[in-house]
């Protein structure tokens, strides 16, 4: 929605439809008088304001010298009056001017928030697979919801298995509260569980039985490798800071450097990279 779209002149003839726009946009509704000083100056705060937030809400105006019988629906008796609307419905309402951070702080009532604002960005990305772009934005979403936005976690973990990972996709599962845990949250469970039966491939499988009888770091890093390749990451760094904690130069500094590999493999956006980061500094500071 571009600037001349969220600004709208309101008549007769358009004001219903204007209102309804409400259901999708928050919606201020300002009334105001050319002959009117305080009232111009405030409608044009408020033009200023929708230019700025760039469409997450209308500016409806109406010049009550020309649109008398609306002014006289809504009962306007002082300019400028200012109507707040949500979902079609009225949340707000005041006479005359604010100063600027006080109407920040009404407007706050009908604007999206913020971890809404990245959660529908990440949609538009994910619209085009663009899974890349789409995880920071989820990972601040849920993050400045205080992990309590569950449908921001079930897309956020829908992402990383879309991607075939599912440690991160099963750890953010793990955070959701029993009482959101709903078919959409199962159906992911077992998206997860058909991956991971996917990516216990036999070399992996006959890998982890040599290991187990000899385990040494030269087929621990074989495994790790085979691992990672099935997304398989956190087993796979797990396996190496294993090998670490007992000597950190293990293999002539081979285990460490397929260690740091991986995480940089994986990238910053994925919680296991965080993880075993502060674990790794941990043995060397």
């Amino acid at each position: 929605m571009n600037a001349t779209e969220n600004i709208i002149e309101i008549n007769e003839q358009n004001l219903n439809e204007t209102l309804q726009l409400s259901l999708q946009t928050p919606l201020v509704l300002v009334f105001y008088a050319p002959g009117d000083k305080t009232s111009t100056e405030f409608t044009a705060l408020l033009s200023n304001y929708a230019q700025q937030y760039q469409g997450q809400f209308i500016l409806a105006k109406v010049n009550c010298e020309n649109e008398r019988m609306i002014a006289m629906q809504f009962r306007i008796n002082s300019l400028p009056t200012t109507y707040l609307f949500k979902e079609a419905q009225a949340v707000d309402a005041f006479q005359g001017e604010l100063p600027a951070e006080q109407l920040k702080q009404r407007l706050s009532q009908i604007l999206p928030k913020e971890e809404e604002i990245k959660y529908n960005l990440a949609l538009d990305y994910l619209q085009a697979e663009n899974y890349d772009a789409a995880l920071p934005l989820l990972k601040e979403a849920w993050e400045l919801s205080d992990h309590k936005n569950s449908d921001i976690a079930l897309l956020y973990a829908e992402t990383y298995i879309a991607m075939q990972k599912t440690e991160p996709a099963t750890e953010i599962l793990q955070k959701i509260p029993l009482q959101d845990r709903d078919s959409r949250w199962q159906g992911l469970q077992a998206q997860i569980e058909l991956l991971i039966k996917a990516a216990d491939t036999p070399e992996i499988q006959q890998l982890q039985q040599d290991y187990a009888k000899k385990p040494s770091p030269e087929i621990a890093l074989k495994l790790a490798i085979q691992l990672h390749q099935a997304n398989r990451n956190e087993e796979a760094l797990d396996l190496l800071f294993s090998l670490l904690k007992q000597d950190l130069n293990a293999q002539n500094g081979e285990v460490k450097q397929q260690f740091l590999s991986i995480l940089s493999a994986i990238g910053n956006n994925d919680p296991v990279t965080n993880k075993y980061r502060r674990l790794l500094y941990s043995l060397l500071y």
